[in-house]
């Protein structure tokens, strides 16, 4: 005998939602699909429901009554801080173990929490927690009709949509109307679900928005609270997400930063499917999988560009954005029946649950940075050869999955953000990516995503036996060149936004003789990070405090004039390097953010905010000067940015900056000239244009590779001392 799903709901005290859930992950013993229902055995014992338990500050209480104590890892978990800032503010007193010396009580830790909330700690009032940002946004990029860009505005402006059941039932009556709208059926109020339900003959479609509404009860009062937003009409445009960008609007944006979910707007989308007929004219003809789907817009965009819908799979672990696909799958291909698009678009975590079939195109936009469960990453760790350092990386999870998904020579094209190419906490995808794949494309796509300062990239790699970036496509804005030449990456970084004639110039760079590198040989420092700049940082000088520097404030070989004071105690700030960093007899200071190395001298134990950092070079045989002077230079200008093409200057980028050891004398020349501009008030351009001569001269460069270098600093501000 079988029962229901309804039936199954009541036997087992969950949600039908939750149930149909663990049927598609094969957790329900004996459940079987028949017509695109599930049947459940009904013998069958109460599954084992393996949710997590997520901590919400907005709870009554954070903790189960059974734990006593939380260690530092707990409250990490607890206020989406770092191990490193739990220990900063543990020093400076912030927040104070008062279980012995390394314990917290569950209560003393609410009550920070509350502070927090009402604003009443001062000391951390202006931190900036992202992922516990809260309200909704309208996703206005992630679809181009106007019509349903302001759709979605006045919904966000009603303010009625409020739990998740508003939510499901919103979108449902919305689906509704896409799908009359799509089969060209006529219907006179846009307030449709009901009636819709009510159907004596109903036919598949039915089964999904079911999937969608769940257990949830439509009764007069909900409909009567929703009727201004039940009242509206979307447009029905075939292939574009519209309710996916209902959706993600109407979510609270802390929930999607903790899932690390950014959505990706439709011109990504069909970007990436252009690269992909680019590169294989048979696409029509391959199997391809989302393992990241969400609401299914690349699915989507794929579908109404030629692929057949039979040959298109997705999964998701949000049991919500899975019914909007499969919802939007069954409006642009009506011939597919509910059982097939639900065998091929699946609820589920896709690192440890997926299809066991390998398939020829996988795409998608991974989410970065999610929050991981304990029990989640030791699982992790155990399965992926990523997984390692303190934290771990959901995208670079996902490529390494996606790699394993594949068939051989097939093709894995993602979205993703550009620092997986340099930075150094992607070392072991990217050697995962060098040791196994050949690159096909890459497009830089700069801050494509709203309101994000995360310059991303698609990237089409394929795993083969060539290993070769020969062939790569490389595209950024209205510029395009194929790699032709092989190159290696000895380093670990993908320096792949360079020609082969520029990368031959990075190459003679990086092959001088005789070298010396930062790497082990000097000390660094970031800036003081004061938490409240607006209690800490004076417009003007008084008795009691002193110059600051921000990274703005810094030059090539000088400062501006002074704009900020601060009054110096270590611990009322939020993050503070060693004072002896800050008072070094010597040091160089350099911007975080710029768009070339820009370094000055300082003497004057000088303090600086977090935007200007330190550096004190300790490398045997060269003076401070003499490096300050290659830091500065054309050379590192060119290398630092076609090596790793960023705007932040990481420690990585300046510990992997060749300097040539040369003579004390050819030390003292160049010092010589250093001193000159620092010095002087005139002519700094032509000081500076011969000193770089010299720097070039050092790199033995041929006069080609000069004018490489020239030509691709064009433009490019000096940030010249005085100029």
């Amino acid at each position: 005998m079988y029962i229901s799903v309804n039936d199954a709901a009541t036997k087992f005290n969950i949600s039908k939602r939750r149930v149909q859930f663990l049927c598609e992950q094969g957790r329900i013993s004996g459940a079987n699909m028949v017509g695109g229902v599930w049947l459940i055995p009904e013998t069958t014992p109460k599954p084992i429901d393996g949710r997590k338990k997520q901590i919400d500050v907005n709870q009554i209480s954070l903790f189960e009554g059974a734990q006593k104590a939380l260690t530092v890892d707990d409250i990490c978990k607890v206020l989406s801080i770092s191990k490193a800032t739990a220990k900063n503010w543990i020093r400076l007193g912030k927040i104070a173990p008062d279980i012995g010396e390394q314990l917290f009580s569950p209560e003393y830790i609410e009550r920070f929490i509350e502070e927090l909330k009402s604003d009443n700690n001062t000391k951390l009032k202006s931190r900036r927690n992202k992922k516990r940002a809260t309200g909704k946004v309208l996703y206005k990029d992630y679809v181009h009709t106007t019509h349903n860009q302001q759709l979605v505005a006045d919904l966000l402006e009603l303010g009625i949509i409020e739990t998740e059941r508003d939510v499901s039932v919103v979108l449902a009556n919305f689906a509704v109307q896409l799908y009359y709208q799509s089969r060209n059926i006529q219907f006179a109020d846009n307030c449709v679900l009901l009636d819709f339900l009510s159907q004596v003959q109903i036919d598949e479609f039915h089964f999904l928005i079911k999937d969608l509404i769940g257990d949830y009860t439509i009764d007069s009062s909900v409909v009567h609270k929703l009727q201004p937003a039940l009242s509206r009409k979307i447009l029905f445009v075939k292939g574009e997400d519209s309710l996916g960008l209902a959706y993600i609007s109407l979510q609270d944006i802390g929930k999607r930063k903790c899932s690390g979910a950014y959505y990706t707007p439709e011109k990504v989308v069909n970007r990436l499917i252009d690269r992909l007929y680019e590169n294989d004219a048979n696409l029509k003809t391959k199997t391809i999988y989302d393992p990241c789907c969400g609401t299914g817009n690349f699915l989507l965009g794929l579908g109404v560009k030629g692929i057949d819908c039979a040959n298109l799979y997705g999964q998701d672990i949000d049991p919500i954005s899975v019914f909007l696909a499969r919802i939007n799958i069954s409006l642009i291909a009506p011939q597919m029946s509910v059982h097939d698009i639900r065998s091929r678009i699946i609820i589920g975590n896709t690192f440890f649950n997926s299809f066991s079939q390998k398939f020829d195109v996988i795409v998608g936009n991974p989410p970065w940075g999610s929050d991981f469960s304990e029990e989640d990453t030791l699982q992790c760790r155990r399965l992926f050869k990523t997984a390692v350092g303190k934290s771990i990386e959901s995208y670079d999870l996902f490529i390494e999955k996606a790699l394993s998904m594949l068939v051989s020579k097939g093709i894995l094209a993602f979205v993703l953000p550009e620092a997986i190419l340099s930075v150094a906490a992607h070392n072991s995808i990217r050697k995962l990516i060098i040791d196994s794949c050949s690159f096909k494309f890459i497009t830089y796509l700069g801050n494509v995503f709203s309101g994000v300062q995360c310059p991303s990239i698609i990237l089409g790699i394929s795993p083969d036996n060539k290993k070769t970036v020969v062939g790569c496509k490389v595209t950024s804005g209205n510029d395009m060149f194929i790699i032709s030449e092989s190159r290696t990456f000895s380093d670990g970084t993908l320096s792949l936004k360079i020609t082969d004639e520029e990368n031959q110039c990075l190459s003679a760079i990086s092959n001088i003789k005789n070298v010396a590198y930062l790497k082990g040989n000097a000390y660094f420092a970031l800036g003081i990070v004061t938490g409240n700049n607006k209690k800490y940082i004076f417009s003007e000088k008084q008795n009691d405090n002193e110059v600051i520097l921000k990274g703005s404030d810094i030059q090539r070989y000088g400062s501006t004039t002074p704009r900020n004071y601060i009054r110096f105690i270590p611990e009322s700030f939020q993050q503070v390097a060693p004072v002896e960093m800050y008072r070094a007899k010597e040091k160089l200071l350099y911007r975080f953010i710029s768009e070339v190395p820009v370094f000055t001298y300082d003497n004057q134990q000088t303090l600086t905010l977090n935007s200007c950092n330190i550096v004190i070079p300790n490398v045997n045989g060269l003076e401070l000067k003499y490096i300050l002077a290659i830091f500065n230079s054309s050379v590192a200008a060119y290398f630092i940015s076609k090596r790793f093409n960023s705007v932040k200057l990481l420690r990585s980028h300046i510990e992997q900056m060749p300097i040539p050891v040369v003579s004390k004398d050819k030390q003292a020349s160049i010092i010589k000239k250093v001193d000159r501009i620092m010095n002087s008030s005139e002519n700094i351009s032509g000081l500076y244009e011969d000193l770089d001569r010299d720097i070039m001269a050092l790199y033995e460069l041929t006069v080609e590779q000069v004018k490489i270098i020239q030509t691709a600093l064009c433009g490019k501000p000096l940030f010249l001392k005085g100029c």
